[in-house]
Order: structure tokens, then sequence, then C-alpha cells
């Protein structure tokens, strides 16, 4: 019996399947990178949308601590904020002092990486609880005569290959304490 090539051709068949079972693991690991990619992305998104809820929320604080427009952009004390309308405008409807019939943002965020834009609305004004609200005037509690303003707050946040996370919160403003976020 002639075996010439025999061992060769099942060093090639060896081979063949070697080379199947390499293009299999390199196929794995570019999926396992691009969900890693996505996965980063998401989690970028979703993090420039959180930062721009806690920053929205110091800014309407601020507003209203100092019961004016914030003057925004490089140099101010809201360096990483452009008002998309105006300040006063802004202002206006955190304040109650004008309609929100939009559902348009407010304010983009820039500053830091961080890629968000936010609406903020004022839903509604009401006595804090606690102290003398409950109880008869005069009596002091922890918040009396406190009044809170709640605001809804929603935030997009995006990054540069197109992932989006929106996060809507609910913010009460004590007015006239001190502290908050």
């Amino acid at each position: 019996m002639n075996e010439n090539g025999s061992v060769m051709t099942a060093a090639l068949l060896v081979l063949s399947l070697m080379l199947l079972l390499g293009l299999a693991a390199s196929s794995s690991t570019t999926v396992e990178i691009q969900i890693a990619t996505n996965d980063q992305f998401t989690k970028m998104a979703f993090y420039n949308a959180d930062s721009a809820l806690y920053g929205a929320a110091k800014l309407v604080s601020l507003s209203i601590d100092e019961d004016r427009a914030i003057a925004a952009g490089p140099g101010t004390r809201a360096p990483g904020i452009v008002y998309l309308n105006t300040g006063t405008d802004f202002y206006r409807r955190i304040a109650g002092l004008s309609d929100d019939d939009t559902e348009e943002p407010d304010l983009d965020f820039s500053a830091g990486g961080i890629d968000a834009t936010v609406h903020v609305r004022r839903i509604r004004h009401r006595y804090a609880d606690g102290g003398g609200v409950e109880f008869g005037a005069g009596a002091d509690g922890v918040a009396a005569g406190m009044v809170v303003i709640e605001y809804e707050i929603n935030a997009k946040g995006t990054t540069p290959r197109g992932a989006t996370s929106e996060l809507s919160a609910i913010y009460r403003k004590v007015v006239g304490s001190s502290g908050g976020l």
C-alpha cells in the first residue's frame, strides 16, 4: 500500500481546523470589543444626563436664592452652561413669572466633557410640611413658614457615537433654607 502524503494530508486537516478555531475566536473577540464599546458609550450618556440633572438643580437653587438670572458661560459662576433661550426667560419660568408651555431644552451643558441638554419645568409651590403650617400660627417647627417649590427636570445625555440617555427628576427647592445639593 502506498501511504505517500498521508501525513501531509493529516497535517493540512489539523491546520485547517486550527485556522477555523482561530477565526471563530477572533470573531468572538471582535464582538466582545463592540459590546464593551457600546456599554461604555451607554454609561457615558447616562453619566452626562445625571450630571446635567445635578447641575440644573444647582442653577435653579442659585437663581431662586439670588432672585435673578445667573450669568452663564466662561468666566462666570456657571461656566459650562449655555442658555438655549435667554437667562432672563429661564429665570422667569422657574420663578413662576411666565408660563412654560414648551418641552424644548432650556440649558446646554458643555463643561468637562458633559454633553447634555436640560428642560426645567416648575410644577407647583406650597408651604413646607411641619411647623406652623400644620399646627397653627406662631408654632415653630423645622420648616415653619417655609415655601417649597417643586420642579421637574428632564435631562438628555448624549455621546459622540450617538448613544443617548434620558433621565427625569423632581427637585424641591426649600426657599429660605441653607444647604441643598
